[in-house]
C-alpha cells in the first residue's frame, strides 16, 4: 500500500507517541509505583488492592498502544520498503506486546485477585508453605515475566524504528562519482 508523502510525519508522530506509551507507563509503574507501594504500605494486601487496578490500567493502555504500533509499523515499513526483517519485526514484536499484555489481563490478574479474596487472613500472615501463598508468588512471576516481555517487545519495535529512521537519512551515493582531487598544501619549509 503506498502512502501519501504528507502522511508520513503525523504517522511517524503517532508511532513513537504509541512507542512512549507501550514503554513509559510500564517501567513507571515497574521501577516506581509497584515497588514503592509495597515498601510504603504496612501490608502486601493493602499494596496488592493498590497496585491490581493500576496494573490493569497499564494493560489497556499497553494493548492500545501495541494496536497502533502495528498498524503504523505496517504502514511505515511499506512506505520506507523496509527490508523484509524489519518489516517483521515491527509486526510481530507488536503483536507479541499485545498477547503478553492480554495474557497479564486477563489471565493472570483475576487468578491473583481471587486468591487474594479466598485466602485465609492476610497473605502476609499465611505461612511460607501455604498452598495460597506458593501459587500467588508463582502468578505473580509469570505476570512480572510477562510485563516484562511486553517492554521488551515495545524496545525491540523502537530500536527497529530508529534503524529505519536513521537509513531514510542516508545520503544515497551516486555509482560511479570520482571524489573531487584534495588540493595540495603550500610547502612553507623553505621560508
Amino acid at each position: 500500500m503506498k502512502l501519501s508523502p504528507r502522511l508520513e510525519a503525523p504517522l511517524v508522530a503517532l508511532h513513537l507517541l504509541a512507542l512512549t506509551l507501550a514503554i513509559g507507563p510500564a517501567v513507571f509503574f515497574g521501577l516506581a509505583v509497584a515497588p514503592a507501594a509495597f515498601r510504603i504500605l504496612p501490608t502486601r494486601d493493602m499494596a496488592a488492592a493498590l497496585t491490581g487496578p493500576i496494573l490493569t490500567r497499564a494493560c489497556w493502555l499497553a494493548e492500545a498502544s501495541f494496536l497502533v504500533l502495528l498498524a503504523t509499523g505496517w504502514l511505515l515499513s511499506g512506505r520506507w520498503e523496509a527490508p523484509r526483517l524489519a518489516r517483521s519485526l515491527l509486526t510481530r514484536a507488536a503483536v507479541f506486546g499485545m498477547i503478553a499484555s492480554l495474557v497479564v489481563e486477563k489471565l493472570l490478574i483475576p487468578p491473583i485477585e481471587k486468591i487474594r479474596q479466598e485466602a485465609s487472613g492476610l497473605i502476609d500472615n499465611l505461612p511460607a508453605g501455604d498452598p495460597s501463598r506458593i501459587l500467588l508468588a508463582r502468578y505473580h512471576r509469570l505476570a512480572t515475566s510477562f510485563f516484562a516481555a511486553g517492554v521488551a517487545a515495545a524496545i525491540l519495535v523502537l530500536l527497529v524504528t530508529a534503524r529505519l529512521i536513521a537509513k531514510r537519512g542516508e545520503i544515497p551515493k551516486t555509482p560511479g562519482a570520482a571524489r573531487p582531487p584534495v588540493p595540495k598544501l603550500l610547502d612553507l619549509s623553505d621560508v
